[in-house]
This record gives C-alpha cells, structure tokens and sequence, in this order.
C-alpha cells in the first residue's frame, strides 16, 4: 500500500463530520424558516377584507383591516400609484398598535383589487405608449372617489360613532383625498409628498379646514411646492409640515426618516380620537 493513500479509519472520520456538517445546516435552516414563519404571524394583525364599491357596482375591493379599542378613532391608509397596500403595512400596523381601527385599501387595479377589466398591470402589458398608458389609467382612476365613498362607510361600521375618521395618503393617492373630503367630513389627513393637479389644488382651497399633515421632501420640487402652497393655505391650527433634506418620496421617505411614523400616528391618533 503506497505512504499516502489514507486509511479507512481517516476516511471514516471525514464522512462523519461532513454527516454532521449536513444535520446543522439542515436544522439551522429549518429554524430559520419556522422563527420567519412565527414571525410573520406575530405580525399578522389584519383581517383580509373585501366589500362592494357601490350597490350598483359589484366590483369587489380588497383590503386589510385592523380592529383598534372600542373608544378609539379609524384611518384609512392609502399606498401610492407605484405600489400596493403591502408596502404600507408597517404604517397599517403602526396605527393599530395605537389602538386605532385601520384600513390599508388597494386601490381599484393594484394589488388584489383588480379584475379582468380593472388592472393596471393588465394596462402595462397591452399599452404600446405613453399616451396609450396614461389614458388608460385616467380612465381607471375615475373610479377611485366612489371607491373611497365605499371604504369610509366600511370603517364607519367599525368605529364608535363619537369617534372621527382620519387617511393617510401617498403620491397621487392624495387628490382622491379631496374628492373623498368634498362628499365626507374626514377629521384628519396626512399627504406624504402629495402630487396633485393645479385642478385639485383649488378643489382643496374650497374645502374646510380640516387638519393637515403634510409631508415632503426639499428636492422631490412637485410635492415641495404642493406641500407648502396648501399648508399656507390651511387653516386649521392642528395643521403641520414636515420637510426633509433630499429627495425621497412615498414610502421610501417615510421608511427613512426615523420617528416619523410615530410622530404620524400619535397626530393622527390626537387628531380622530376623543
């Protein structure tokens, strides 16, 4: 037998600590997967709902909602026109450990609001241009105000009638907003880097005051100048702004800036609750 060829006893030993090698990665990834798993649930704290846009229109919204103290207000969390509702659910969670009734609503075509008919997805994929795109999306967009109409009411049923209503916008989601306000007496809204016609900004001067926070970043120009243009225009005491160096918007500013969530909910929570 050649010097260096090993013997079995050194064979055996190699196997044998690549067997064990193989049992921790094993158990170490199964207790990766079980601790996600606990996790995700110990921070499910939504029931997924769905209901009616209208008694004429059968389409059927999704959303999830969060049950807040029975003398507690409710708001309704809106996402912006790049995302869905998922990427709001640390601020849905945020205001239900508050203790508020919450309503993280995907709006018709995003995220499981959608149909064969309303999806912007659906809208992407068959669009050839621009103009195509956004012609499509207006018209689905339309459709919004009365959606809104329909997730007010939904929360109503939920919150003590003595306690207020609030909703938190982000992006184009704030416009809607306004239409929502001119039919409905909202007790509160916050506008992260709001985006809005000159159309809808004058709608907004038309309203009642209601509490306004808003929320925006230096360099993001449109929601900068929309921000400050309405807050001005405000007039409600309870109002505020916030404006953050650079050029964040939508959830990635709110993500971002540390304590800002908090400071949105305890406003919000002082603003709806009584």
């Amino acid at each position: 037998m050649p010097m260096n060829m090993p013997s079995q006893q050194k064979i055996n030993s190699v196997f044998t600590c690549f067997y064990v090698l193989i049992v921790i990665l094993i158990l170490s990834l199964s207790s990766r997967v079980y601790s996600n798993e606990k996790e995700t649930t110990t921070l499910s704290n939504a029931t997924q709902v769905t209901f009616k846009a209208s008694a004429e229109d059968e389409f059927l919204l999704s959303a999830d909602y969060y049950k807040g103290k029975q003398k507690s207000g409710g708001v309704i969390v809106l996402h912006d026109c790049k995302s869905d509702r998922s990427r709001y659910d640390f601020m849905a969670n945020a205001f239900y450990l508050q203790g508020l009734h919450t309503l993280s609503v995907d709006l018709r075509g995003y995220g499981d609001s959608v149909s064969s008919a309303y999806s912007r997805d659906n809208i992407k994929q068959n669009t050839t241009d621009i103009v195509g795109y956004q012609s499509e999306m207006a018209l689905l967009t339309t459709f919004w105000s009365d959606d809104l109409v329909a997730a007010y009411h939904f929360l109503r049923s939920k919150v003590d009638s003595k306690q207020g209503i609030g909703i938190v916008t982000s992006g184009c989601s704030s416009a809607y907003s306004i239409a929502l306000t001119e039919n409905i007496l909202l007790n509160a809204m916050v506008m992260i880097t709001p985006q809005m016609t000159y159309a809808d900004k004058e709608r907004y001067k038309n309203l009642i005051d209601t509490p306004n926070y808003f929320i925006t970043s230096s360099e993001h120009l449109d929601s900068y100048q929309t921000a400050n243009e309405l807050f001005s225009w405000n007039g409600s005491k309870k109002s505020k702004i916030q404006i953050f160096k650079g050029n964040r918007y939508d959830y990635h500013l709110i993500t971002h800036e540390q304590g800002l969530i908090k400071d949105i909910v305890n406003w919000v929570d002082s603003t709806v609750s009584r």
